[in-house]
């Protein structure tokens, strides 16, 4: 769980580092090691800003092998934390937006900063030792039915359907 201390903090700017598992409600297949968060945070008397990079290793399936590989991912965060704010002026539209009561002491940023790295996940997804060979080089079958003129629809013709 990534856990920002939003209590006993001054006005102005702090550096911050928090690392932490995702885990409960927001653990993931990919993300399933430590995430590390590196930023600054302003602050504002009841408002919080954190500006930082967020990064950890997520767990890929190659594309083109079927093999499970590791790769780091980043993302930009921003993130608000704001204290004590009644819930009628509270707005659903608001992205990125915490709300904690006046006596908690810390704002849960496990959801946003898991929901930031997702986004970075690569969509074609290769692992760094594939990542400059051909399908051919891979899997030479394959050269050996383009040999033999058979296309790959011929071959869906000899499956049985059970």
């Amino acid at each position: 769980m990534l856990l920002l201390n939003a209590q006993g903090l001054s006005n102005g700017k702090h550096y911050i580092e928090i690392s932490g598992i995702a885990d409960g409600e927001f653990k993931s297949d990919i993300i399933d090691s430590e995430v590390f968060i590196e930023g600054s945070l302003r602050v504002y008397n009841d408002r919080i800003i954190l500006n930082g990079k967020a990064w950890t290793s997520a767990k890929l399936i190659c594309d083109l092998s079927l093999e499970v590989y590791r790769e780091k991912i980043e993302a930009e965060i921003s993130i608000n934390v704001i204290k004590g704010m009644k819930e009628e002026y509270r707005t659903e539209v608001d992205e990125n937006i915490i709300y904690i009561g006046e006596e908690e002491k810390n704002a849960n940023i496990t959801e946003i900063v898991v929901q930031e790295l997702l986004v970075k996940v690569p969509m074609k997804k290769v692992s760094p030792k594939y990542i400059d060979k051909d399908i051919e080089e891979i899997y030479p079958e394959i050269k050996e039915i383009k040999k033999e003129g058979l296309s790959p629809f011929d071959i869906l013709k000899n499956l049985k359907i059970n």
